[in-house]
């Protein structure tokens, strides 16, 4: 029992036996009666006592339970007055000591699933975990994006997920080997993966595995363009080679007797050599622009000027099939912050492509106000291109008639030369085509 009812009792006890004492004499007569009275006085005060701290205990309990009850359902709110002593003081205090150790190591959990959740969900890879039979445990959204899934479901399997051969075989042998395993998978969305599977302990008893996924779509894409590089300025170099060896070697063959067909080879290695010196020029251009080897100075340009010098240098070359050429400015056109140099070569280029697949019209240079700025364009009434080429504008060799390209002495370098030095001068660039009315070439100068 609590000490402080043992306390009261006493006190009470003593309390009735002083008043007993003191109306003795006076009550003499009825002891009797006296001791009947004192022992009811100290029974009722007993239990009066024992009421009010019964209550009170039950009161304490009853805190203890509900305070335990919401910690139990993650409530830490609510708060536990100590008792004011004994076994209940220390049984408060202990609950109190676990409620918060438990809310301390809550809220460092609660962190760490924050920080894992952003990881994933700032994750470039996609990621995947899987248990031993297949079910998936863990997931982030960039593997739905990268394998086109809308949505993944916990505790679906790895086969209803992945549906691809190549991915299923490579948890299989990962599994099999228990060992890490990573190879390039091409998916059928025209995408290539780097996959890597990984066996993991998920618990005691069970493992798992672990596996990531890195879109290469772009690296493989790249080399591909490397590849196609390199195998495109190894034809473009063999051909001019090939035919100046043959020519040069059917003149020592004694062809430089017959004057007339010996002219005529002349030409034709001359040409070569020409068309051999424009592609050298055109690479070693695009490569300087590529690594920012060539400065843009801009300056104030006055763009009637420049194209009129265009046309006295490229008119002949129009004239010889025909074709006009027309400027096509407005007349309070404003001076245009460029640099001279490259502006000169970007027109250069896109009017010499422009007369070269134009049989019948001519060429348009002109400009525009727009909201965005100016737009300069180059517009011809060539063959025009279809809209499925459109994209590939620009890459360097990319033609959409070989043929006709190469027998025109095209590189496949010009288009891929302005795309950068528009881009150099923080303009944009569009093309706009309809095939058999002519192709319109715009720049944004903004």
């Amino acid at each position: 029992m609590n000490k402080r009812i043992i306390i009261c009792f006493v006190v009470l006890a003593i309390l009735i036996a002083v008043l007993e004492i003191s109306l003795s004499s006076l009550l003499r007569k009825y002891y009797i009666h006296t001791i009947i009275l004192s022992t009811l006085f100290f029974l009722a005060g007993l239990f009066l006592i024992w009421h009010y701290h019964s209550r009170r205990f039950q009161k304490q309990v009853r805190d203890i339970i509900e305070f335990s009850e919401g910690i139990a359902r993650g409530d830490f709110s609510h708060r536990l007055l100590s008792a004011e002593e004994g076994e209940l003081n220390m049984l408060a205090g202990h609950i109190l000591s676990m409620a918060e150790e438990l809310r301390n190591r809550l809220e460092v959990a609660k962190k760490q699933i924050q920080t894992m959740e952003n990881v994933l969900k700032n994750m470039k890879e996609g990621l995947l975990i899987i248990d031993e039979k297949g079910r998936v445990l863990l997931f982030n959204d960039s593997l739905k994006e990268l394998l086109g899934i809308p949505s993944i479901n916990q505790q679906q399997s790895a086969t209803e997920i992945l549906r691809d051969a190549g991915l299923l075989s490579l948890i299989d042998d990962s599994r099999l080997l228990n060992e890490t395993i990573s190879r390039e998978i091409y998916l059928r969305s025209d995408r290539y993966l780097q996959a890597t599977s990984s066996p993991i302990q998920l618990s005691e008893n069970e493992k798992g595995i672990i596996m990531t996924f890195y879109d290469i779509t772009r690296l493989k894409r790249l080399e591909q363009m490397r590849k196609d590089f390199v195998a495109n300025v190894a034809h473009e170099i063999r051909t001019p080679i090939t035919a100046i060896k043959g020519f040069a070697e059917t003149l020592l063959d004694g062809a430089i007797e017959d004057r007339q067909n010996a002219i005529r080879f002349l030409d034709i290695i001359k040409r070569h050599s020409e068309r051999l010196n424009s592609l050298v020029n055109d690479l070693l251009t695009l490569s300087a622009i590529e690594q920012g080897e060539i400065k843009i100075e801009i300056t104030d340009v006055n763009l009637s000027e420049t194209v009129d010098s265009l046309f006295a240098l490229i008119g002949d070359k129009a004239s010889s099939k025909g074709l006009y050429l027309k400027k096509s400015l407005p007349e309070d056109m404003p001076l245009i912050k460029a640099d001279r140099d490259k502006l000169f070569q970007i027109l250069l280029n896109l009017m010499d492509n422009a007369i070269k697949f134009t049989d019948l019209g001519g060429v348009t240079v002109g400009a525009e106000k727009v909201d965005e700025g100016i737009m300069l364009f180059v517009e011809d009434t060539g063959c025009g291109i279809e809209r499925k080429h459109l994209p590939r504008l620009g890459e360097r060799f990319y033609r959409v008639d070989r043929a006709r390209s190469r027998e025109l002495g095209g590189t496949g370098l010009g288009l891929a030369i302005v795309k950068h030095l528009v881009k150099s001068h923080g303009w944009q660039m569009d093309i706009e085509s309809t095939p058999g009315k002519g192709t319109k070439v715009k720049i944004i100068i903004l």
